[in-house]
Protein backbone atom coordinates (compact mmCIF):
# COMPACT_ATOMS: atom_id res chain seq x y z
CA UNK A 1 0.00 0.00 0.00
CA UNK A 2 1.43 3.52 0.40
CA UNK A 3 2.07 3.50 -3.39
CA UNK A 4 4.46 0.54 -3.22
CA UNK A 5 3.77 -1.98 -5.96
CA UNK A 6 5.48 -5.30 -6.57
CA UNK A 7 5.96 -5.22 -10.34
CA UNK A 8 7.19 -8.85 -10.49
CA UNK A 9 4.82 -10.53 -8.03
CA UNK A 10 3.98 -14.19 -8.72
CA UNK A 11 6.57 -14.35 -11.48
CA UNK A 12 9.78 -16.15 -12.36
CA UNK A 13 12.45 -13.44 -12.71
CA UNK A 14 15.22 -13.48 -15.32
CA UNK A 15 18.17 -11.08 -15.11
CA UNK A 16 18.79 -9.40 -18.45
CA UNK A 17 22.44 -8.80 -19.28
CA UNK A 18 24.17 -6.84 -21.99
CA UNK A 19 26.90 -8.31 -24.21
CA UNK A 20 29.46 -7.64 -21.47
CA UNK A 21 27.45 -9.66 -18.88
CA UNK A 22 26.36 -6.56 -16.96
CA UNK A 23 22.83 -6.83 -15.54
CA UNK A 24 20.80 -4.03 -17.15
CA UNK A 25 17.24 -5.06 -16.32
CA UNK A 26 14.88 -7.87 -15.45
CA UNK A 27 12.13 -9.80 -17.16
CA UNK A 28 9.54 -11.80 -15.28
CA UNK A 29 7.24 -14.53 -16.58
CA UNK A 30 3.94 -15.27 -14.91
CA UNK A 31 3.74 -18.57 -13.03
CA UNK A 32 -0.06 -18.47 -12.99
CA UNK A 33 -2.27 -19.07 -16.00
CA UNK A 34 -4.19 -15.84 -15.49
CA UNK A 35 -5.27 -14.56 -18.90
CA UNK A 36 -5.80 -11.07 -17.48
CA UNK A 37 -2.08 -10.65 -16.77
CA UNK A 38 0.65 -10.14 -19.33
CA UNK A 39 2.74 -13.28 -19.80
CA UNK A 40 5.97 -11.27 -19.43
CA UNK A 41 6.70 -8.03 -17.58
CA UNK A 42 10.01 -6.22 -18.02
CA UNK A 43 11.93 -3.55 -16.20
CA UNK A 44 11.03 -0.10 -17.46
CA UNK A 45 13.14 1.25 -20.31
CA UNK A 46 16.19 3.22 -19.18
CA UNK A 47 19.28 4.59 -20.94
CA UNK A 48 21.01 1.22 -20.35
CA UNK A 49 17.98 -1.04 -20.84
CA UNK A 50 16.35 -0.65 -24.22
CA UNK A 51 14.39 -3.78 -25.11
CA UNK A 52 14.79 -3.24 -28.84
CA UNK A 53 18.59 -3.32 -28.47
CA UNK A 54 19.00 -6.29 -26.11
CA UNK A 55 19.10 -10.00 -26.89
CA UNK A 56 18.56 -12.41 -24.01
CA UNK A 57 21.63 -14.65 -23.45
CA UNK A 58 23.79 -12.80 -25.99
CA UNK A 59 26.54 -12.52 -23.39
CA UNK A 60 26.84 -16.31 -23.12
CA UNK A 61 25.99 -17.16 -26.75
CA UNK A 62 28.24 -14.74 -28.65
CA UNK A 63 31.39 -16.89 -28.62
CA UNK A 64 29.45 -19.94 -29.80
CA UNK A 65 27.74 -17.89 -32.50
CA UNK A 66 31.13 -16.83 -33.80
CA UNK A 67 32.55 -20.38 -33.53
CA UNK A 68 29.57 -22.11 -35.18
CA UNK A 69 29.03 -19.24 -37.64
CA UNK A 70 25.30 -18.96 -37.01
CA UNK A 71 22.92 -17.73 -34.34
CA UNK A 72 19.48 -19.02 -33.41
CA UNK A 73 16.74 -16.59 -32.42
CA UNK A 74 13.93 -17.95 -30.28
CA UNK A 75 10.80 -16.20 -29.01
CA UNK A 76 11.43 -16.11 -25.27
CA UNK A 77 13.74 -16.77 -22.36
CA UNK A 78 12.42 -20.26 -21.56
CA UNK A 79 13.00 -21.31 -25.17
CA UNK A 80 16.59 -20.05 -25.03
CA UNK A 81 17.14 -21.81 -21.71
CA UNK A 82 15.77 -25.05 -23.22
CA UNK A 83 18.17 -24.71 -26.16
CA UNK A 84 21.14 -24.19 -23.85
CA UNK A 85 20.10 -27.16 -21.68
CA UNK A 86 20.03 -29.23 -24.88
CA UNK A 87 23.61 -28.13 -25.62
CA UNK A 88 22.62 -25.62 -28.30
CA UNK A 89 24.58 -22.69 -26.92
CA UNK A 90 24.20 -20.17 -29.74
CA UNK A 91 20.53 -19.33 -29.04
CA UNK A 92 19.25 -15.88 -28.05
CA UNK A 93 15.86 -14.15 -27.84
CA UNK A 94 14.50 -10.67 -28.45
CA UNK A 95 13.77 -8.92 -25.20
CA UNK A 96 10.08 -8.24 -24.77
CA UNK A 97 9.58 -6.96 -28.29
CA UNK A 98 9.34 -8.29 -31.79
CA UNK A 99 12.71 -8.94 -33.38
CA UNK A 100 14.23 -5.60 -34.42
CA UNK A 101 16.80 -4.38 -36.92
CA UNK A 102 18.96 -3.24 -33.97
CA UNK A 103 18.97 -6.80 -32.62
CA UNK A 104 19.80 -8.15 -36.08
CA UNK A 105 22.74 -5.74 -36.29
CA UNK A 106 24.05 -7.13 -32.98
CA UNK A 107 23.88 -10.67 -34.38
CA UNK A 108 25.59 -9.59 -37.61
CA UNK A 109 28.71 -8.63 -35.65
CA UNK A 110 29.19 -12.31 -34.80
CA UNK A 111 27.80 -14.12 -37.86
CA UNK A 112 25.85 -13.33 -40.98
CA UNK A 113 23.78 -16.51 -40.72
CA UNK A 114 20.66 -16.68 -38.51
CA UNK A 115 18.33 -19.60 -37.82
CA UNK A 116 14.85 -18.47 -36.82
CA UNK A 117 13.20 -20.80 -34.31
CA UNK A 118 9.86 -19.28 -33.38
CA UNK A 119 6.82 -21.13 -32.05
CA UNK A 120 4.97 -23.52 -34.34
CA UNK A 121 1.73 -21.49 -34.33
CA UNK A 122 0.23 -18.77 -36.53
CA UNK A 123 1.76 -15.95 -34.48
CA UNK A 124 5.15 -17.65 -34.68
CA UNK A 125 4.90 -18.02 -38.45
CA UNK A 126 3.98 -14.34 -38.85
CA UNK A 127 6.93 -13.38 -36.64
CA UNK A 128 9.21 -15.53 -38.83
CA UNK A 129 8.10 -13.58 -41.91
CA UNK A 130 8.87 -10.25 -40.19
CA UNK A 131 12.27 -11.53 -39.01
CA UNK A 132 13.19 -12.71 -42.52
CA UNK A 133 12.41 -9.25 -43.88
CA UNK A 134 14.62 -7.59 -41.24
CA UNK A 135 17.51 -10.00 -41.79
CA UNK A 136 17.41 -9.64 -45.57
CA UNK A 137 17.42 -5.85 -45.25
CA UNK A 138 20.82 -6.20 -43.52
CA UNK A 139 22.16 -8.66 -46.13
CA UNK A 140 22.07 -11.54 -43.67
CA UNK A 141 21.33 -15.22 -44.41
CA UNK A 142 18.09 -16.36 -42.74
CA UNK A 143 17.13 -19.99 -42.29
CA UNK A 144 14.03 -21.34 -40.58
CA UNK A 145 13.77 -24.16 -38.06
CA UNK A 146 10.31 -25.63 -38.54
CA UNK A 147 8.73 -26.70 -35.26
CA UNK A 148 5.70 -28.99 -35.01
CA UNK A 149 2.35 -27.20 -34.70
CA UNK A 150 1.78 -25.81 -31.22
CA UNK A 151 5.33 -26.55 -30.07
CA UNK A 152 8.24 -24.39 -28.97
CA UNK A 153 11.81 -25.37 -27.98
CA UNK A 154 10.86 -25.59 -24.30
CA UNK A 155 7.93 -27.97 -24.92
CA UNK A 156 10.01 -30.11 -27.30
CA UNK A 157 12.74 -30.50 -24.68
CA UNK A 158 10.17 -31.35 -21.98
CA UNK A 159 8.09 -33.76 -24.07
CA UNK A 160 10.77 -35.38 -26.17
CA UNK A 161 14.49 -35.00 -25.63
CA UNK A 162 17.52 -32.88 -26.36
CA UNK A 163 18.29 -35.01 -29.41
CA UNK A 164 14.93 -34.09 -30.99
CA UNK A 165 15.69 -30.41 -30.51
CA UNK A 166 19.21 -30.86 -31.91
CA UNK A 167 17.77 -32.72 -34.92
CA UNK A 168 15.46 -29.78 -35.69
CA UNK A 169 18.38 -27.34 -35.41
CA UNK A 170 20.49 -29.52 -37.71
CA UNK A 171 17.84 -29.38 -40.44
CA UNK A 172 16.82 -25.77 -41.03
CA UNK A 173 15.31 -24.79 -44.35
CA UNK A 174 16.40 -21.83 -46.46
CA UNK A 175 14.14 -18.81 -45.99
CA UNK A 176 12.97 -18.94 -49.61
CA UNK A 177 11.64 -22.50 -49.15
CA UNK A 178 9.75 -21.30 -46.08
CA UNK A 179 8.28 -18.38 -48.02
CA UNK A 180 7.15 -20.67 -50.82
CA UNK A 181 5.52 -23.03 -48.34
CA UNK A 182 3.75 -20.19 -46.53
CA UNK A 183 2.50 -18.35 -49.59
CA UNK A 184 1.19 -21.31 -51.59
Amino acid sequence: NNNIYDRFRNRLIFPIKDELSRTVGFSARTINDNEKEAKYVNSPETPIFRKSKILYAMDIAKDNIRKLDFSIICEGQLDVIAMHIAGINNAVAPQGTSFTSEQAAILKRYSNKVYICFDGDDAGRKAILRAIEILLSLDMEPFVIILPAGEDPDSILKNNCAEELQNLVNNPIPFFDFLLKEKF
